[in-house]
């Protein structure tokens, strides 16, 4: 099953895994790097990210993230007041990795902030875990190592209802309850 998640992974086509038919998704992502192949972590490179949703918990480190598809697209962080080119994991992507896709999430940050993230959201629109800001890491000044950034549609994703949304220093992601 590992093998089969990953395979549609590095293919773009982490919504296959999970029973949702690639041509019902109302919007194709904009990938800009299919998945490749992961690799065990290097002595002393340290995890950034945990999903838990399978029996033992998937342990990341920034390079297997950076194997894994990725998006990129410029939006304003609300928080910095600064407009930013994003690149990083689709949310999607990372639930069916870790075991929960088609649910809804919960993401904690080493700050101890906690929010859910409903699938529909995760589904229908390219939110993605930001490892990279302006072509470099993000910073912690710039709310890194990891970010959860949601695409410029203030239609879609009005501030208000989700700013909460936005969550930075994230360090885990689980099902929802």
């Amino acid at each position: 099953m590992r093998l089969r998640v990953l395979v549609l992974l590095s293919l773009g086509l982490g919504s296959v895994a999970w029973g949702v038919p690639r041509s019902s998704l109302p919007m194709a992502f904009p990938y800009v790097r299919g998945g490749q192949a992961m690799s065990a972590p290097q002595p002393g490179e340290g995890v950034l990210l945990t999903l838990e949703g399978r029996a033992r918990p998937l342990r990341l480190t920034r390079a297997q993230l950076l194997t894994l598809p990725t998006v990129r697209y410029t939006t304003h962080h609300a928080q910095l007041d600064r407009t930013f080119t994003y690149e990083g994991v689709p949310l999607r992507d990372l639930a069916v990795l870790g075991g929960f896709g088609g649910k809804d999430m919960r993401l904690y940050a080493s700050n101890g902030y906690v929010t859910t993230l409903h699938a529909r959201d995760y589904l229908e629109a390219p939110i993605m875990l930001a490892h990279t800001a302006n072509g470099h890491p993000i910073s912690v000044l710039e709310k890194g190592p990891l970010t959860v950034v949601l695409p410029d549609d203030p239609a879609r994703f009005p501030r208000k209802q989700y700013g909460s949304a936005w969550v930075w220093f994230v360090e885990r992601i689980t099902p929802a309850p």
